[in-house]
């Protein structure tokens, strides 16, 4: 592989031979080229391989993109998932719950990447059962009580009061690149889901595709100040400076947990702090001279600041 890339936005794919696992947004995967198009140790042994057996002078080398660090940044603004509801496009209400790919919106084609939320009423704890693709968060009204996923299918619902609205917010991680299992590629809740095995019914369903469209409506939302941190998955705004010539960097997450980054409404990327990767490659040409809106989408829990590096991060996951 000459030039590895990034899986810029919800493209990453995924592989599973055994067990699902998302690929990470950075493509680099010891290319000759890094994701930013920087030359390697690898690139110049090659290239005095090929020169030593050409009859003619290699090229010279073309020069590089440069690189810049902004000035560190923390959100100003955030707005909880459950304030964001409202500037979605309109719920689809099922007696039973329907995946991602059979969704009856955009003109019958279903949603293909992204997040979906499922509300239901529940009036009794129990053993809840679902079978998720690929990771879900599991809520009671506004509070966190669990996570499900591939391998742990089931989750204790603590006894409630009343009636209260459940509610399972599903992430698409990224469909596998090959084998047999491209065609049973899923996503969201497939199937039933059960509370002591007896049936949940009645579903609100929000498609969360994150397009551009939708953070253009976010723009009349009324946003809440943001001073300190916040447990819950919300989205946070602030703004990055990049001066009157924008070039390329490095974006950190310092402290976030889970999520993604959207710059000027455009996709950059899964930040993850489980690594292996560190950093978020951004190109300048995505920036515009002077201020760039920055939006994260953090699914657990806030984090610090926003930093920019010269080059790549990456640590070594065991």
């Amino acid at each position: 592989m000459f030039h590895g890339g990034t899986n810029f936005g919800f493209i990453n794919g995924a592989t599973d031979l055994g067990k699902h696992e998302s690929i990470a947004t950075s493509y680099d995967y010891d290319a000759v080229l890094t994701e930013a198009g920087d030359y390697t140790e690898k690139y110049f042994k090659l290239r005095k391989l090929f020169g030593s057996v050409l009859a003619f002078p290699l090229p010279p080398l073309p020069k590089l993109t440069p690189k810049t660090v902004y000035p560190s940044m923390r959100p100003s603004f955030y707005l909880p998932l459950w304030d964001v509801l409202q500037y979605l496009n309109e719920p689809v209400i099922s007696d039973k719950p329907i995946n991602m790919e059979n969704l009856p919106i955009n003109s019958g084609n279903g949603q293909s990447y992204g997040f979906i939320l499922y509300e239901t009423a529940i009036c009794s704890g129990g053993e809840l059962h679902a079978d998720v693709q690929d990771t879900a968060q599991v809520f009671l009204n506004e509070t966190s009580i669990g996570i499900l996923g591939n391998a742990d299918q089931y989750l204790n619902i603590p006894k409630v009061r009343g009636c209260q609205r459940l509610r399972i917010l599903v992430e698409n991680q990224g469909r596998v690149n090959f084998s047999w299992k491209i065609q049973d590629q899923r996503k969201g809740l497939i199937g039933s889901v059960t509370i002591n095995n007896i049936p949940l019914e009645g579903y609100t369903i929000y498609s969360l595709e994150m397009k551009m469209s939708f953070f253009e409506r976010l723009h009349s939302a009324t946003w809440r100040p943001f001073r300190s941190s916040y447990l819950g998955p919300a989205f946070y705004i602030g703004t990055l400076r990049a001066g009157s010539s924008p070039k390329d960097t490095f974006l950190r997450l310092l402290n976030w947990n889970n999520g993604f980054v959207f710059i000027n409404g455009r996709n950059l990327g899964r930040y993850w702090y489980i690594g292996p990767q560190e950093t978020l490659y951004l190109p300048g040409t995505w920036l515009h001279p002077g201020e760039n809106e920055i939006i994260l989408f953090e699914k657990r829990k806030s984090g610090s600041y926003i930093l920019t590096n010269l080059n790549p991060s990456f640590k070594t996951v065991l």
